[in-house]
């Protein structure tokens, strides 16, 4: 038996999608040992956002309803592009400083969400999505409103941070 393609987009939707909604959880609710919204407001800040508070519920919030909408294919170049901002500036703030290499906290994670959320912006989300359910206009116009809502949130992203980038403290066990 051969699967579609279709099938495949969405179990990867379903699985990246879960997980982003995760890590999410983490910031929003301090859900599996995470800081909730307090904590990391003070990440936020550390890294150059100001004033923290805000863009750290945005950033939380898109992690954490971006990947429920992510997993269900619902607005999925609006949220692929938020989502693809939200790794970018992972990337750039947190993980540059450290190389490639997840080892030693490097970008190799975040680089591949990126990848991944931009695959989904340009390409659609598959058959079995909400969007195509819905039978959401969006989808015609897909890798341009992906393009649009990722510049401008990339560049909204780094107009907001005032402080030189500097790696964050690596908190976590080396990899197995």
């Amino acid at each position: 038996m051969i699967l579609s393609a279709d099938l495949f987009l969405l179990a990867l939707r379903v699985f990246v999608g879960v997980l982003v909604a995760g890590h999410g959880a983490q910031k929003v609710f301090g859900a599996f040992e995470g800081p909730g919204l307090d904590g990391f407001s003070g990440h936020v800040e550390k890294i150059g956002f100001n004033p923290a508070r805000p863009f750290a519920i945005l950033a939380a919030f898109t992690e954490f309803l971006g990947g429920l909408a992510f997993a269900t294919g619902f607005l999925t170049p609006i949220v692929a592009a938020m989502l693809a901002v939200d790794m970018l500036v992972a990337i750039v703030r947190v993980h540059a400083p450290r190389g490639l290499w997840v080892q030693k906290g490097g970008y190799e994670y975040p680089l591949t969400l990126l990848v991944v959320f931009a695959l989904f912006g340009l390409g659609g989300p598959g058959a079995y999505a909400v969007d195509q359910i819905l039978g959401l206009g969006i989808l015609q116009w897909s890798a341009e409103i992906f393009v649009v809502l990722f510049v401008g949130g990339a560049l909204v992203s780094f107009v907001a941070t005032r402080n030189p980038v500097a790696a964050a403290p690596d908190r976590r066990r080396p990899a197995a």
